[in-house]
């Protein structure tokens, strides 16, 4: 009786110290999450969750190596994005495995159970051939599936050199993981959303060409949600579908035009974002399932148009991200405004110019003339640089060239008006200082505080080949002499126009023989950049005595010109303009 006691004591014994263990076990087995836990709360970026997820994973395992790798659905592979413990070909080795469809198959398993997948041997369990096993040197494995909002996110694997015999324990700590790590990749990729929102904003916001903005667009809106493909759709004047935008590649048979009609995009009216999870019923010939989801383009006046992203697989997207690509939509509609409205600006100021530009010449007499005008380019807005020939009462020319400060339609506007207001004030009085003094005046009531005008103004004599000439802050123009060679500049002081009242303006007089060569240009010309070096009036002098012989005068102005643009960057707006005599024939 006694000893049944005594047995039946050391029963119970044993069953608490069972207990004992197992809560200290339990209670290890928390504490390890909760540290794992603690540390991937602090991380936000996605790549800085996983690098630190693989070194906290591989040593609360004990494991020698350990690696992260992300599934590529469209390309059926994983994509090794994080590793510690590989070094030279065994790294090589990883990274040439996982570009193959098959190369990761005991991650791929565990993926695709989504339950860890824990092998003590992975030959004598038969998942490894010996020599594959001493190649990979993985006698034993773990693989943690990591599913983020339901989807097939990637996975851990976890490398042991030597078989291991897993405990319950280690089988639940690694469910833990899998479960912490996937809640850290939820909240990684929130951080990310924001991120790439915040600079898809900065980035589209900057750009004017509506073309850029959308391509913009589309990228933003791929690299936000890991899409396959995404396209931008505007509104047709019909206001009953929603098209493509025709510089983009074309959409998937099906999906170049939105008939908002149709029941499916109704939400589209309503300002929703719509998810479709199996939208290759409506596409031509699909090669799989695949889903989508578009968000509308808010306009001022309505719907603008839609951003569309494609996914070569069946998926359902969590509510953020759904709600990031509404974002997203929101940000492109100022930005495809303010294109619009900036494309609007450059077509008046293009037709503006071209007429500053196109003027019917007068006969020159025994002169001839050429004219090169070249934008500064890239998204440069259209500058104020013009010239001007025309007839004057006495039956003199007047020759001019011009830049009004400032680009844009307005600036355009404001050439416009100078250019005609100096035709005026020259019709009646045709002297440059006369004509000069009243332009000044009338473009300081006329001009914004921050516009001016530079200007050379000359009146030819066609019959003797007389210049009188006057400047208004202008670049001196310059005279090839054909007798000698020489070449010499035109210097007339006088004040910039628009900016100070009252300004007197003085005015030189010259001729040109036989073929001389005048020209003028505006400062674009002598401020072509090449690092710190200005291009300069004197290489403008030498550039006009080392061709005035060999070209023509028309050929002169864009000989001149591209000498500038050989030395360096031509930064703004530049008109080089030409007026020859003719050498009489002997």
């Amino acid at each position: 009786m006694v000893r049944h006691a005594s047995e039946v004591e050391r029963a119970r014994l044993h069953e608490l110290e069972r207990m004992v263990d197992s809560l200290r076990e339990d209670s290890e087995l928390a504490n390890a999450l909760l540290g794992l836990s603690g540390a991937l709360s602090e991380v936000r970026s996605l790549e800085q969750t996983i690098d630190l997820a693989v070194r906290m994973v591989n040593e609360l395992m004990g494991a020698d190596r350990c690696f992260a790798a992300t599934w590529i659905p469209g390309q059926q592979r994983f994509q090794v994005t994080g590793q510690v413990g590989f070094e030279g070909a065994q790294l090589d080795q990883l990274y040439e495995l996982a570009e193959l469809p098959d190369g990761l198959p005991l991650l791929r398993q565990a993926l695709t159970q989504r339950a860890p997948l824990i092998i003590g041997d992975t030959v004598t369990q038969g998942h490894l051939t010996m020599n594959d096993a001493k190649l990979r040197t993985s006698r034993a494995y773990v693989g943690l599936p990591l599913i983020r909002w339901g989807e097939e996110f990637g996975g851990i694997g976890l490398l042991f050199q030597e078989p291991r015999n897993f405990t319950p324990k280690d089988e639940a700590l690694a469910r833990g993981i899998a479960r912490q790590v996937g809640v850290a990749l939820a909240n990684a990729r929130q951080f990310n959303l924001l991120q790439t929102l915040r600079m898809f904003g900065e980035k589209v916001g900057s750009k004017l060409s509506l073309k850029e903005v959308v391509t913009g667009i589309v990228d933003g809106a791929r690299e936000l949600l890991s899409g396959d493909a995404a396209w931008v759709y505007f509104l047709d004047s019909s206001s009953d579908s929603l098209v493509a935008a025709n510089h983009l590649e074309s959409p998937v048979p099906g999906l170049a035009r939105i008939d908002l009609t149709n029941e499916i995009w109704v939400g589209l009216r309503q300002g929703k974002a719509v998810p479709i999870t199996n939208i290759e019923d409506l596409i031509e010939s699909p090669t799989g399932p695949m889903s989508a989801v578009i968000a509308p383009i808010p306009g001022s006046e309505g719907l603008l148009g839609g951003v569309l992203v494609l996914f070569d697989r069946s998926l359902t997207l969590g509510a953020d991200d759904v709600e990031a690509l509404s974002v997203l939509a929101a940000q492109s509609a100022l930005a495809i405004e303010n294109a619009q409205r900036f494309e609007r600006q450059q077509r008046v100021a293009r037709s503006l110019q071209d007429g500053l530009l196109t003027t019917e010449i007068p006969e020159m007499g025994s002169c001839t003339f050429g004219a090169v005008y070249e934008p500064a380019g890239g998204e440069a807005e259209i500058g104020g640089d013009f010239f001007d020939v025309f007839d004057l009462p006495d039956g003199r020319l007047a020759v001019v060239v011009g830049d009004v400060s400032g680009k844009g339609a307005e600036a355009a506007a404001q050439t416009a008006m100078a250019k005609y207001m100096l035709r005026a004030f020259a019709t009646r009085n045709a002297s440059p200082s006369s004509a000069l003094f009243h332009l000044n005046n009338a473009l300081l009531k006329s001009f914004p505080e921050d516009r001016f005008m530079t200007i050379m103004y000359a009146v030819m004599d066609p019959e003797t080949n007389q210049f009188t000439i006057g400047s208004g802050g202008h670049p001196a123009p310059l005279v090839y002499r054909y007798a000698s060679s020489a070449v010499e500049a035109i210097e007339v002081s006088g004040s910039i126009l628009g900016a100070f009242e009252d300004q007197s303006y003085e005015q030189n007089v010259f001729e040109l023989s036989e073929g001389d060569v005048f020209v003028a240009y505006t400062d674009g010309l002598v401020e072509a950049r090449n690092g710190p070096k200005l291009y300069g009036r004197w290489r403008v002098e030498r550039s006009l005595g080392h061709h005035a012989s060999s070209y023509s005068v028309e050929d002169l102005a864009r000989r001149i010109y591209d000498d500038a643009r050989d030395f360096g960057t031509v930064t703004d707006d530049t008109i080089v303009f030409t007026l020859g005599c003719k050498v009489s024939p002997k």
